[in-house]
């Protein structure tokens, strides 16, 4: 069965060429896991590093969605929209999914979960999106998502290095590509817009 993400991956590569013709938690940074909050302990095929992927990659997905609202609302390039709302089509149901696992690992979310997720939108960014428009939202909105999107796929490649908790470890596989493909794609189309 094919992932949400490589179904986004699939449809990015399938705009590649049209982007192309209208001339477009890693080691350092990345949560260690210390200080994941467990009100039990989580099951067997979970560790700490599984904790702390879940833990981080929710309020990163939460405010993709966010700011993938944006896009499809506000963007005034239309490869701009119709991204916007891949990311709130595609993300929504791994959101969802990451909220599962909050419960079935037995997990406690906190505000500092965002603040430790690895390339996460903060709010200073995410207000400064509200307040632009044309192609400077368009701009801004895709290297923000780039950047949303590297800072992902490092936490992925440290979920991929120590967990176990086989439901993370997929969806961190599907995230682990997005540096080859969807990213330079994204900073492509922001180079053309000017």
């Amino acid at each position: 069965m094919r992932s949400v993400r490589a179904r986004r991956r699939l449809a990015v590569g399938l705009l590649a060429p049209a982007l192309a013709a209208l001339a477009a938690c890693g080691a350092s940074g990345a949560p260690s896991g210390t200080g994941t909050r467990a009100t039990t302990a989580p099951p067997a095929a979970a560790t700490p590093v599984d904790s702390a992927f879940v833990l981080h990659m929710l309020p990163h997905h939460e405010r993709a969605l966010q700011v993938g609202a944006l896009m499809a609302a506000q963007g005034s390039d239309p490869r701009v929209r119709e991204f916007g709302q891949r990311i709130v089509t595609e993300q929504t149901p791994e959101r969802d999914r990451l909220q599962s696992w909050v419960t079935t690992l037995h997990l406690t979310t906190s505000p500092s979960d965002a603040t430790m997720a690895s390339g996460y939108i903060d709010d200073a960014t995410l207000a400064r999106l509200r307040g632009e428009a044309g192609t400077a939202f368009d701009r801004d909105a895709l290297l923000s998502s780039a950047n949303s999107e590297t800072g992902a796929a490092q936490m992925s490649a440290v979920e991929l290095r120590g967990g176990a908790y086989a439901p993370a470890r997929d969806l961190a596989t599907a995230i682990s590509t997005a540096p080859a493909g969807e990213i330079p794609q994204l900073r492509q189309l922001a180079t053309q817009l000017g």
